[in-house]
């Protein structure tokens, strides 16, 4: 409903993320933006003056994995347990590109050098996406195990 009816005088929004919840992050051509998130995310968005590159939400209210252009990023709340190996694993590295969280647990990372990681998925939609892991560019999930991917 933010974008529906916009007066077409206004900056065009730039980029936009949703969650489950009602959840939602826009940013517009003019920099300024507009979400609905709980009081961290809120804290943690007015109190940076950084670029947003990626904003993904989690499985509850307070879940959120924002990544800014620079590489690094901030999380809150439960995080899937695969995500936090890959970023531990890393040695929570502030070099990523984007960050994408599903509603049951999945999730896809990418790093500015181009390699990726995903899981918390079914065994199927694993098998399918992992024919294009070479080629992934990025994943993305919505309810009942859905998931959209582009690839090159």
């Amino acid at each position: 409903n933010k974008l529906k009816g916009r007066q077409l005088s206004l900056p065009k929004p730039t980029y936009a993320a949703i969650g489950s919840q009602n959840r939602y992050y826009i940013q517009f051509a003019d920099g300024k933006s507009e979400w609905v998130g709980c009081e961290s995310m809120t804290r943690t968005l007015n109190g940076s003056s950084k670029e947003i590159a990626s904003v993904a939400f989690g499985e509850d209210w307070d879940a959120y994995f924002i990544v800014y252009k620079d590489g690094g990023w901030k999380s809150n709340g439960n995080m899937p347990h695969g995500l936090n190996d890959v970023i531990s694993r890393r040695q929570r590295r502030g070099d990523l590109s984007c960050v994408s969280l599903g509603p049951d647990g999945e999730y896809y990372i990418l790093a500015k050098n181009g390699r990726s990681w995903w899981g918390g998925m079914s065994t199927k939609a694993i098998k399918h996406v992992n024919k294009y892991k070479d080629r992934l560019t990025y994943l993305d999930f919505g309810d009942g195990g859905t998931y959209l991917f582009r690839y090159s």
